[in-house]
């Protein structure tokens, strides 16, 4: 039963008097009085100590020493808030800790409950937290220029009317922003100018990562398009997004949210006020947001360029036994006395066939492409009277 308003020292004796006779177990007692084990415990421990005195209320905690100052910071942060709309408590947090590194500062607690006081946060709902399933991607990306993250922005309107698509490109271990301007058009070429350019200023990844789209992912062998059969080539593992296999681009796609948010809500009046409005936020992401993963830093802290000349093309080999087909225009190679189609991302390529009994088996480097079989050979007809 819950507490009496008129009785409630009387009923916290009761039940701390109970506890102490130990004829009844806690959890029953404490069901029966409608509270908790903590509630229970911390009444008999004030009992022991103090008496009758130690059931009363106490009072909450005291108003911080310095007030004045608390009010300042509260004040710097609502108008550090204002100016960016999309920051929350942590990034607020760690800019009033670049500005003022002497000045003790509130926890993250305090400048939420600030934030929601005055109406710019709302307040969410405490949910319990479900431990989710473990990532089985082939990489992590803990490190820099280990994975890169590549993806299209989605069309974003001016006020004039014009409709631009940003390419987007980012290192998914330091959350560096690599790229994020629109192109001509959204085509191979214009796509692998943009990475021949970043290659070269900040070095190749370990892996690329994409979803299924183009130009990046095709339905031919393996999903390789010209583009990523190019980043193969140059020593790059390809990662396309898979549910099953869970590789996912969900930070990717958390990144676009933020740069929705910041720079297209609403548009800027024409295209050049939109591409430096890009820029500008580039700058900003990479060089003033603190990002939780990464330790509350900015990510231009924990990136690291590696420059470089781009290496030779792979040009695979094959065992002297193998027969070697050049793929032709329409992705296709004779074999067997036959044509068969392997897929126009490998026109022009040298390809392997490796043989097998009644099949032949067609790789690119060690990317098996088909298995083909034999055509049966007829029998030769057996003249009459033999």
């Amino acid at each position: 039963m819950p507490w009496k308003q008129n009785s409630t020292i009387d009923q916290r004796r009761r039940l701390v008097l109970a506890l102490l006779a130990r004829r009844e177990t806690v959890r029953f007692l404490c069901r029966q009085f409608g509270v908790s084990r903590q509630t229970a415990y911390k009444f008999r421990r004030r009992f022991l100590h103090a008496g009758r005195r130690g059931l009363r209320d106490q009072p909450r905690g005291r108003r911080p020493k310095h007030a004045a100052r608390w009010t300042l910071l509260r004040q710097r942060i609502l108008a550090e808030r204002r100016r960016r709309p999309t920051w929350g408590a942590r990034k607020l947090l760690w800019w009033l800790r670049t500005v003022q590194p002497r000045v003790r500062l509130p926890s993250v607690r305090t400048v939420e409950r600030w934030l929601q006081a005055a109406g710019v946060v709302p307040v969410r709902r405490v949910r319990r937290r479900i431990a989710p399933a473990s990532l089985q991607a082939s990489r992590r990306g803990r490190r820099a220029n280990q994975v890169w993250t590549i993806d299209w922005k989605g069309w974003i309107r001016t006020g004039d009317g014009t409709k631009i698509e940003p390419l987007t490109i980012r290192d998914l271990g330091s959350r560096f922003v690599l790229w994020a301007l629109p192109l001509p058009r959204r085509s191979d070429a214009a796509v692998r100018r943009v990475c021949r350019r970043l290659f070269r200023q900040h070095g190749r990844p370990q892996a690329i990562r994409t979803d299924l789209g183009g130009p990046f992912c095709s339905t031919g062998p393996y999903g390789l398009t010209t583009l990523s059969l190019w980043w193969y080539r140059l020593g790059i593992g390809v990662e396309f997004v898979r549910r099953r296999a869970h590789i996912d681009n969900n930070a990717h796609e958390q990144m676009h949210r933020v740069l929705q948010a910041e720079t297209a809500s609403p548009p800027a009046p024409t295209r050049q006020a939109q591409l430096q409005r890009l820029r500008r936020w580039r700058h900003d992401y990479n060089h003033l947001r603190a990002h939780d993963g990464i330790g509350g830093q900015p990510p231009a802290r924990r990136y690291r360029s590696q420059p470089g000349p781009l290496p030779a093309l792979l040009v695979p080999e094959y065992p002297p036994a193998w027969p070697v087909r050049r793929v032709g225009r329409a992705g296709e190679i004779g074999l067997f006395g036959q044509r068969h189609y392997i897929g126009r991302t490998f026109a022009g390529l040298l390809v392997g066939c490796r043989p097998g009994r009644g099949h032949g088996k067609v790789y690119f480097h060690r990317l098996l492409l088909a298995t083909i079989p034999r055509p049966l050979q007829s029998k030769t007809a057996t003249p009459p009277g033999t």
